[in-house]
Parts: C-alpha cells; sequence; structure tokens
C-alpha cells in the first residue's frame, strides 16, 4: 500500500471505521419491520413529530398552572392527540411527556386492519390497501401510510367491487342475489 498523502492522513482522523452512525439504527429497523414501514422517512417524520410534541409539553409543564393559555393549549393539545389515538387518557400531560414515535406507526391503516381482525398479518393488510381492497367511509384507500383516527376506525370497510368483501358476504350468507347475476 502506498503512503498517504498529508490531507488524506488528516481525512482519515475524522473518521471512525469501528464505529458508523448507521450501524446503531437497530431499534430503528425493528420498528420499521414490525409496523411494515416501507420508507424510512415516514418513521423519520414519526419521529420529529413526537419529539415536537414532548418539547411543547416540556414549555408547557414550565408555564404555571393557572394560567389560561396554559389550560387553554393543553386542553387543545390533548384533545387532538387523543383523537388521533395516540394517548389513552384525554385528562393529564402525563401520556405526552413520553410520546414514543411507535404510537404514530400503531395507527397507520395496515396496523388498525391486523388489530381490528380484517387481516391475519401485515404483510397481507398492506398488500390490500395498496391493491385498493379498502375504503374508509366513502373513499377507497390506497395508502398503507394513512394515520387512522378514532372517527376514521368505525368506517373501515371493504371496498365495494372487492373480491374480499365477496368473500366475506358468501362465508356470512349474506350475498345478494342481483349481485350473483352481476349486475
Amino acid at each position: 500500500m502506498r503512503k498517504l498523502k498529508h490531507h488524506e492522513q488528516k481525512l482519515l482522523k475524522k473518521v471512525n471505521f469501528y464505529n458508523w452512525k448507521s450501524d446503531d439504527n437497530v431499534r430503528e429497523a425493528n420498528i420499521l419491520t414490525k409496523y411494515g414501514i416501507e420508507k424510512r422517512e415516514d418513521y423519520h417524520k414519526y419521529n420529529k413529530i413526537a419529539t415536537g410534541i414532548t418539547s411543547l409539553v416540556a414549555k408547557l409543564r414550565k408555564m404555571k398552572p393557572s394560567d389560561e393559555e396554559r389550560i387553554k393549549m393543553t386542553q387543545v393539545l390533548l384533545e387532538k392527540l387523543y383523537s388521533m389515538g395516540l394517548i389513552r387518557n384525554p385528562q393529564s400531560l402525563e401520556d405526552c411527556e413520553k410520546l414514543p414515535a411507535s404510537a404514530f406507526c400503531c395507527r397507520r391503516l395496515p396496523v388498525v386492519m391486523v388489530r381490528m381482525k380484517f387481516c391475519p398479518d401485515l404483510i397481507q393488510a398492506i398488500k390490500f390497501v395498496q391493491q385498493g381492497h379498502v375504503r374508509i367511509g366513502p373513499n377507497i384507500v390506497s395508502n398503507p401510510a394513512l394515520l387512522v383516527t378514532r372517527e376514521m376506525e368505525d368506517h373501515i370497510t371493504w371496498a365495494e367491487g372487492s373480491k374480499i368483501r365477496r368473500q366475506v358476504q358468501e362465508f356470512n350468507e349474506e350475498v345478494d342475489d342481483y349481485h350473483l347475476l352481476g349486475n
């Protein structure tokens, strides 16, 4: 091997070949596989939002408890997080102090579908969403990164022309004869 030039030696002093930053993401990789997240950027966005919420809670805690602005902002924040399904108790800021990014991952459409027993596993749920077999209310959803609120949870069904819907109806003996004729 040739002798390194001066600037090459200086550059190598700044690089640690034994400990890379990308090697420390085992926890992140586990979360990405556990919740079926395909884009790493989605997890980073969830992480930024979660840290923003925790910093907002820390700022609210520093304010006086009797301050009207603090009470108003706390109520708005708690109501929003509760309606999103990120916290379980809409009464206190304790759940918001250490809000993990995985709370956002739990509210993704395929994860909610598995929890509601629409699908046996996450991979199948992701495929069904991407293929357009799922609708929320009147809208067909094809984005598995959609965050489902508590209100939207009640409106998740199979799409109208979906073969899965037909299979479920046949199994439950709810098939309409009109639809069997192909009309």
